[in-house]
């Protein structure tokens, strides 16, 4: 008899031992404030960076994700933190959970702005050739002042796509350019056209459209596969179609959904030969990024937007609302280039240095940092430059 008490002790032990810790690792989910679907060159550093601007917080994603799988297998099991895959789909907590999780508070420069002074250098008139997120974001007319009190500049803003800023750019039109198209960047250095390309910031892209969402992709986390839907339900999709960076991002996206595309040229760059999906429902109307909200409001469309432009314009009362975020094809990396004074002889080269300069120091990348923060409680640009980084 007490060999069978003993031996069902044993059996008792073991299976608490066993079931426990999952049960009390299930009570401690953690919310995902976003589903993150892994792709090529992510890792989880990289998401960290981008989410919370701290590298040094992918533990929480990872501690998150577990935890998530303990109760949704579609989540995946990270056993290495440095070895995740492609398509696995991980929890993305909220700040102040991954600052629980890590326990400590997530990090950011300790930058203090000081009042503009000026630096006694006089840069003159500078034309900057940049995309009309970073205008109709309204970002410049916060940061831009204190540039022109520090360097006695009068900065001429051209706010346009991303291709038509590089080709302001390659004509000697433009002293600097501030765009967010990497490989077009790299291939404007590379050609001869730009020098000293710094990063400058990033935020992401969003897929919005109505709350009635005819093709049903709220909440979806592969933008791809949503677009696809899109193109299926015949829903109206209005594109840029005018040769700017988010123009060149759908571009990529619509490549990755598998549809097949036609030949199409961009109303703005009509050498260009750009792709499209085949039908009337796919509306091109060669606008920047507020026009083209616009438009998507009044037909009750589908667009692609940065978040930073898209949520600026919910302060007027847009109609739209997020419907596709988290896809790390997403991300919107800005950089800012020199142009090449070689090139062109009245390029205002001393103003384009100082401007680089300035953009990328710890104290404008901390006013970029607090951007949209009092307005939507989250900056709109994330910081991104080498100073900013060395100093976190």
């Amino acid at each position: 008899m007490k060999i069978g008490k003993l031996f069902l002790l044993m059996i008792t032990y073991f299976i608490l031992a066993v079931l426990l810790p999952s049960v009390v690792f299930a009570q401690d989910a953690v919310a995902c404030e976003k589903e993150v679907v892994v792709q090529a060159d992510d890792w989880l550093s990289k998401i960290a960076e981008k989410v919370y601007g701290d590298v040094f917080a992918y533990p929480a994603i990872a501690e998150a994700t577990n935890r998530a799988n303990a109760t949704d297998d579609t989540f995946a099991f990270i056993e290495n933190v440095d070895i995740i895959e492609v398509g696995w789909k991980l929890c993305v907590p909220s700040a102040d959970d991954a600052a629980a999780i890590i326990n400590r508070p997530l990090e950011t420069p300790d930058v203090t702005v000081s009042p503009a002074e000026p630096t006694g250098i006089e840069v003159g008139r500078l034309v900057l050739a940049t995309t009309t997120s970073t205008y109709d974001s309204g970002l410049l007319d916060v940061i831009l002042p204190d540039f022109e009190a520090r360097y006695g500049a009068d900065v001429e803003v051209i706010a346009v796509g991303t291709g038509q800023a590089i080709q302001l750019g390659e004509n000697g039109d433009a002293d600097v350019i501030l765009v967010h198209a990497r490989s077009r960047e790299d291939a404007f250095v590379e050609a001869g056209y730009g020098v000293n390309r710094q990063d400058v910031m990033y935020n992401d892209f969003v897929v919005v459209g109505p709350s009635a969402d005819p093709a049903g992709i709220k909440g979806m986390t592969d933008v791809a596969a949503a677009l696809a839907k899109i193109a299926e339900t015949g829903s109206t999709f209005i594109s840029r179609g005018d040769d700017s960076g988010t123009h060149t991002k759908e571009q990529s996206l619509w490549q990755a959904s598998g549809l097949p595309l036609v030949e199409a040229a961009s109303i703005k760059n009509a050498d260009q030969t750009f792709v499209k999906p085949d039908g009337d429902w796919y509306l091109s109307v060669g606008q920047g990024m507020g026009a083209t909200l616009t438009i998507a409001e009044e037909q009750q469309a589908y667009t692609l937007s940065d978040r930073a432009t898209f949520l600026a314009r919910t302060l007027e009362g847009i109609d739209l609302e997020i419907l596709v975020e988290g896809d790390s094809r997403l991300f919107n990396p800005y950089g800012v280039i020199a142009v090449n004074p070689e090139l062109h002889l009245t390029v205002n080269t001393a103003g384009a240095e100082a401007f680089i300069e300035w953009i990328t120091s710890l104290e404008t990348q901390k006013l970029i940092s607090q951007f949209g923060v009092a307005e939507f409680g989250q900056a709109l640009f994330t910081p991104d430059s080498a100073a900013w980084n060395a100093a976190k």
